[in-house]
């Protein structure tokens, strides 16, 4: 037990990583682990890392991070280089003199570079995934480890479609100083053929920049604003080369999705799926890779949707800790959710959504919206007692301010969301229920996801089904917590029937029907019958 980072193994620690071990010696290079919420995940990846020759550990949250130093202080963390003062000019690491490769006495301690020397020396090293992809794609000095730990791995996929998509805007052309503009059209070939053209102008552009950066002062604003162009063509240009060098040898196919600002035109392309990119550009940074979530929930899909082979993993499971009587589940259909019906229907959700808040008057919660115009209708057609326990916020950058407003609040606010299903923590009181209003099936408006279901509809229905699990898991956080789930959209009778292949086990038990009294959960004899095969297996 010495390498176990605890006094005690919770339920079901000890199995799974007995059974963990055993895959790797029976020759496994990818394990996926899937744990519920509270099972001590974090704990079994520092254990492994401890009996490993090297392991990197990478999360998608700096909370997760902190929580891995807390678990082990022996580990290295390492984040990207704007979370770190440059000593030289009144800016961060990430706008820094060096670059360009200039360098100045001070730049001995940098906090950046010291902080990394720390992270290459140590036996394991916590970072999080953009910064691990763009170091180790870009500057190749962290060497591959014993083992990869992938924590919150469902988030994989999604990190990497983000460092291989490549967006251009004739705003940033403009702001780096290159004439061109995009071309115009739809046709993703003919795009891409024409984007590909601009590549020697980039490049022109890119080393005349670097050759004025050297006669400039190390810090003002002309100098960061510089600096920042010739980091954005220098980023673009590598994504063009891999979007280049994959689509030629035909290991993707890419879609393409054209916009436009104020400024001008915007092409933002986007491979299919990743699986070609998975391998070179993550997995060969580790000899065994371990997968952990909890909410891989198809391991055939989730797998293929990485490139890895079937007989390259093994999966093993632990079951939730959680009594389900703690956390039970109520399907009410309340309002039809599909875009035909949506608009009239959604006085019947806000309905809805009020009688929850008058069943819980004294406690606070979170209402999953799914779009922001469902939140603004929820916002708006509540009555003034109601909204007025409303918080909300009307885009992205108001999200960090809504939750922070939430927990800080002695009143039971309400957190009116579409962007809070998974990534935190509404422990305890901070949320004594939930609202899920909508079966959250991907966006077929984006052209990579229409194209990916087109070629994978297993793929587009494992989405939908991961982004209601990982829900759920907002407001239970402990065997001692408590909360209720209200799932509100007409479809989701249909939807659980439908994927109840995919939905674990511990998910299906914690079904209830609204007195929360019956044996039998929901009225629908369907449904009853797939909630109690889920209880007797």
């Amino acid at each position: 037990m010495s390498s176990f980072p605890h006094p005690r193994y919770r339920t079901g620690q000890r199995e799974a990583l007995d059974a963990i071990r055993a895959a790797y010696e029976d020759g496994a290079r990818f394990v996926i682990l899937e744990a519920p919420t509270g099972a001590g995940k974090s704990a079994l990846a520092v254990a492994l890392a401890r009996e490993a020759g090297g392991a990197y550990v990478l999360t998608a949250q700096k909370v997760l991070q902190a929580q891995y130093l807390r678990d082990a202080p022996e580990l290295a963390s390492m984040a990207g280089r704007a979370n770190y003062d440059c000593l030289v000019a009144d800016t961060h690491a990430a706008a820094a003199p060096c670059l360009v490769g200039r360098t100045f006495p001070a730049c001995d301690d940098c906090p950046y570079f010291t902080a990394k020397d720390v992270a290459l020396a140590a036996d394991t090293t916590v970072m999080n995934y953009p910064y691990f992809l763009a170091e180790t794609h870009h500057a190749g000095a962290f060497a591959a480890r014993d083992l990869l730990v992938l924590d919150e791995a469902h988030n994989v996929e999604g990190a990497l479609m983000r460092f291989v998509e490549v967006r251009l805007a004739d705003a940033d052309l403009a702001r780096a100083g290159v004439e061109v503009r995009l071309p115009a059209g739809e046709d993703v070939d003919v795009l891409l053929d024409e984007v590909l053209d601009l590549v020697p102008v980039l490049t022109e552009r890119a080393r005349r920049l670097r050759a004025k950066l050297e006669g400039m002062p190390p810090e003002g604003a002309a100098t960061v604003e510089a600096l920042r162009a010739a980091r954005w063509l220098d980023g673009t240009l590598d994504g063009l080369a891999l979007l280049a060098a994959s689509s030629e040898a035909g290991e993707a196919d890419w879609v393409v999705e054209t916009g436009a600002d104020g400024a001008g035109r915007i092409l933002t392309f986007r491979p299919v799926d990743v699986a070609a990119f998975a391998e070179p550009l993550l997995f060969r940074l580790g000899e065994r890779v371990l997968l952990m979530s909890a909410t891989i929930l198809d391991p055939a899909t989730y797998a293929a949707s990485l490139g890895i082979e079937a007989d390259e993993v093994a999966v093993v499971r632990m079951p939730s800790t959680f009594p389900p009587e703690r956390r039970p589940m109520v399907v009410r259909p309340t309002a039809r959710m599909t875009r035909r019906y949506r608009d009239a229907d959604l006085p019947k959700l806000v309905d809805g959504v009020a009688r929850i808040l008058r069943d819980h008057p004294n406690e606070k919660g979170v209402v999953h919206a799914h779009t922001y115009a469902v939140a603004r209708a929820i916002r708006d057609g509540l009555p003034r007692d109601l909204a007025a326990r409303v918080v909300t916020h009307d885009d992205a950058s108001g999200r960090d301010a809504a939750l922070t407003q939430h927990l800080a609040a002695r009143s039971p606010t309400v957190l009116v969301t579409p962007s809070m299903t998974e990534g935190i923590d509404l422990a305890d009181d901070a949320a004594r229920f939930q609202a899920i209003c909508k079966v959250p099936w991907p966006f077929l408006g984006d052209p990579q996801v229409a194209a990916r279901k087109e070629r994978d509809p297993a793929w587009y229905a494992w989405r939908a089904c991961l982004t209601v699990v990982q829900a759920y898991g907002r407001s239970v956080r402990s065997d001692t917590d408590h909360a209720a789930t209200y799932l509100l959209d007409a479809g989701f009778p249909a939807f659980l029937r439908g994927q109840r292949a995919r939905l674990p086990d511990w998910f299906l038990e914690a079904i209830v029907d609204d007195d929360a009294t019956d044996d039998v959960p929901t009225g629908d004899p369907d449904l009853d019958a797939l909630v109690r095969a889920g209880r007797d297996r």
